[in-house]
């Protein structure tokens, strides 16, 4: 049934996620790959694994920026909330494309447990 020409309903403001701007995240994949880089192990993961493990979390982070900022663009500037949307948004872009503190497998494997921690706090943030 058709609404009333007389009734005056504000139009519905679309949000990107409504109207497909952004693809949809797989926030399953992206804990996944998080736990999987630092979850429980005995070993230190190979340095394939590491360099794989890395490329997926950076991927990841890109994946989830903008739609962090789209969340983010949906507050009040000036808020509280909107200043802790920006500063999780920056620290996700840097730790996106940052290289590792030093050379050596040490650096490359802590490094991908940072990319893999923000990762994992982002995609919890999204998930909210």
């Amino acid at each position: 049934m058709a609404p009333s020409p007389r009734t005056s309903q504000p139009p519905l403001q679309l949000t990107p996620m409504m109207v497909g701007e952004l693809p949809p995240l797989d926030l399953v994949t992206i804990r996944a790959t998080a736990c999987r880089a630092v979850g429980g192990r005995r070993t230190v993961p190979g340095p394939q694994e590491v360099t794989e493990l890395t490329a997926a979390l950076r991927e990841h982070l890109e994946q989830m920026l903008p739609h962090a900022q789209a969340r983010a663009d949906q507050i009040a500037p000036g808020t509280t909330a909107r200043e802790q949307w920006q500063a999780l948004i920056n620290r996700g872009r840097a730790a996106a494309t940052a290289p590792p503190d030093r050379q050596g497998r040490a650096a490359a494997t802590v490094h991908m447990a940072e990319l893999a921690r923000e990762a994992r706090f982002l995609a919890d943030c999204l998930d909210e």
